[in-house]
């Protein structure tokens, strides 16, 4: 029986996967393969490969080689928008070229990578519920959401050119829940947060423990393709906030894309100012296809991963937001 080899081990998704799977799988079976070397207290083997470095494919193929490698979990991508757009870019996209590249030389039978369901773009136009087959369109000028996009196409020319390739992307809902740190957090944690005046799309909050449970469902099945992993039912963004006990500061769009690109500018912003457009637009995805393929539901609601999260982070709102009604 091969190994699993784990990219993004770092973050807190991947390493809580891998440490999912070192009870269920045991660590033998496991192969980090990243910068940073897993805690040694779960005695998982480590080869160091950086993703961004030149001819890493090569290097990454010899480790697959060498290790036995049967599945890799591609988790290596960063869920807040960074200013060292390159450097993004060489992990994210070309990074996951060379992934999937050096899986299909060293006859690995199965990627699961990981991805994002802000890959459709936030559109006025977006049906309620955005399917798989939905075309993704982020916004060219939005750097994260692009690398993710070029990653996905990558995957889909591999699953075309080696049909013996499993490749299954799971497209995560935005996180949210205890141990969470992302740019969304960030916001919550504020006392005052910008509104789009006239906005109120419907949300969707996915708590940790189903994100994981989406990862360890794909691990073993034979499937391939994009899954939706999404919560049980979205919420306002006014009523997110309201639980949240945080005060919602209306501004003119028209305002807001101008005063959000002038604040990422001078360091003091949590992300570019197209980004605008996941407070303004919907994009909520319908997760049909990874109950029926995968057989994933998540256990909680976006309201149960925000109060999770509130509770984390500000116990005290945490017990009046718990009283509002349902």
């Amino acid at each position: 029986m091969g190994r699993i080899a784990l990219t993004g081990t770092a973050s807190l998704l991947g390493g809580r996967l891998l440490r999912r799977l070192a009870e269920t799988k045991g660590p033998d079976r496991l192969l980090v393969v990243d910068v940073a070397p897993p805690p040694a207290a779960l005695a998982v083997r480590h080869r160091a490969v950086d993703l961004t470095a030149p001819a890493a494919d090569q290097r990454l193929l010899d480790v697959l080689r060498e290790e036995q490698v049967e599945s890799v979990l591609h988790f290596a991508f960063f869920t807040s928008p960074r200013r060292d757009t390159v450097y993004t870019h060489e992990l994210e996209s070309i990074g996951t070229l060379a992934v999937l590249a050096a899986a299909a030389a060293a006859g690995v039978g199965r990627v699961v990578m990981r991805s994002f369901t802000a890959v459709y773009g936030a559109r006025g136009q977006n049906p309620a519920f955005l399917t798989e087959d939905r075309p993704l369109q982020p916004d060219p000028a939005t750097a994260w959401a692009r690398d993710k996009l070029e990653a996905e196409q990558h995957a889909a020319s591999f699953s075309r050119r080696y049909p013996d390739l499993k490749v299954a992307v799971l497209r995560f809902a935005p996180l949210i829940g205890p141990g969470v740190h992302t740019f969304y957090t960030r916001i919550l944690d504020r006392r005052v947060v910008p509104l789009l005046m006239g906005y109120d799309p419907l949300v969707q909050m996915l708590h940790p423990d189903d994100a994981l449970g989406a990862a360890e469902a794909a691990v073993d099945r034979p499937v391939a393709g994009p899954f939706n992993v999404v919560p049980l039912r979205p919420i306002p963004l006014l009523t997110a906030l309201h639980l949240a006990g945080k005060i919602p500061l209306p501004v003119p769009h028209p305002l807001a894309y101008p005063a959000v690109d002038l604040m990422w500018a001078a360091g003091v912003g949590e992300a570019p100012g197209r980004f605008c457009d996941y407070v303004r637009f919907p994009f909520v995805a319908d997760g049909e296809r990874a109950r029926r393929e995968l057989g994933f539901s998540a256990r909680h609601a976006s309201r149960d991963a925000l109060l999770a999260y509130i509770g984390y982070r500000h116990p005290q709102a945490r017990a009046r937001a718990a009283e509002a009604p349902a």
